[in-house]
């Protein structure tokens, strides 16, 4: 095909995707802004610079420290900000991230053991937790670890997560399942 005259082809495109590149170095709690739009997308604002038209954050301690240590992610997961504490937020951003590591780390608070049976490595628990009664299968004891002397979080085969807060609080029952069988 002939080239139009006084049209020059360029001899290298360049694809624009319209995703942002991710900082040298991730942005802080001062410097952003986070909130919804539309409803069911997180978005990110950094003050006087970029917009990121969605991000998700994740928690690198979300079983011990729940309100600390968040990223930010962008749609290439790669972190974009990084929040040492959640209080350092404005109101709404913080919600807002709250609201979605919430749902993100969604776990039941065990309030009972029913009973406990361990067979060829594999853990069958049926508890009453404070989302109703469950039944679930622990594989192997990586998934089941003591986050203090009395505070334990579990990790079922299907990735759900259970907390019990303090066993030793539980009915007597429950006190003596656990002991005897984690």
């Amino acid at each position: 095909m002939p080239e139009e005259p006084g049209v020059d082809a360029p001899d290298t495109f360049e694809f624009e995707t319209g995703i942002e590149n991710a900082p040298v170095e991730p942005y802080q709690a001062h410097e952003i802004r986070v909130f919804r739009a539309p409803a069911h997308t997180v978005r990110m604002t950094v003050t006087g610079e970029r917009s990121y038209i969605r991000v998700r954050p994740v928690n690198a301690s979300p079983m011990a420290h729940t309100d600390r240590y968040v990223s930010l992610l962008d749609i290439k997961n790669e972190e974009v900000a990084f929040i040492k504490d959640l209080n350092e937020l404005d109101e709404g951003s913080r919600k807002v991230i709250e609201e979605e590591l919430a749902q993100r780390y969604l776990r039941a608070t065990i309030e009972r053991v029913h009973s406990i049976q361990m067979e060829y490595g594999v853990t069958y628990w049926d508890v009453m937790t404070d989302r109703g009664k469950r039944e679930f299968v622990i594989r192997g004891h990586e998934n089941t670890h003591w986050a203090s002397d009395t505070r334990l979080l579990l990790t079922d085969v299907d990735g759900n997560r259970f907390e019990v807060i303090d066993y030793t609080q539980l009915d007597p029952q429950s006190v003596r399942l656990i002991e005897t069988n984690v």
